[in-house]
């Protein structure tokens, strides 16, 4: 439960890499203009490896660190339209924050997320 509870506090953090990678990478992101196949991997990818990478703190078994940033790439994709989406990845590439209204709804995503995995 602890791991979870790691998860959940971190979870912008873990969501901010994931963004990083979410619309393809690369140059080709450029031409990412919705939610695909693709970005879901990509985002649920880097996200799972967030989440098992031991030093973060967080540690969590591969299958249940997929489940939870599944389910958060659900939750965002329901609730954050796509050009938030990019926008969000565009602003962290560029070292940039996300905006407080995004981060709100990547935490509140989390807790959602491993509250109910």
């Amino acid at each position: 439960m602890r791991r979870l509870a790691i998860l959940g506090t971190s979870a912008a953090a873990l969501c901010s890499a994931a963004l990083l990678a979410g619309c393809g990478g690369g140059d080709d992101s450029a031409s990412v203009t919705t939610y695909s196949p693709q970005v879901q991997e990509n985002f649920v990818g880097s996200c799972v490896d967030q989440a098992t990478d031991t030093t973060s703190g967080s540690g969590l078994e591969s299958d249940k660190a997929e489940q939870i940033c599944g389910c958060m790439y659900d939750q965002l994709k329901a609730k954050v339209p796509f050009e938030d989406f990019k926008a969000a990845d565009d602003a962290l590439r560029n070292g940039d924050q996300l905006s407080g209204d995004l981060a709100k709804t990547i935490q509140d995503a989390a807790s959602t997320c491993t509250a109910n995995p």
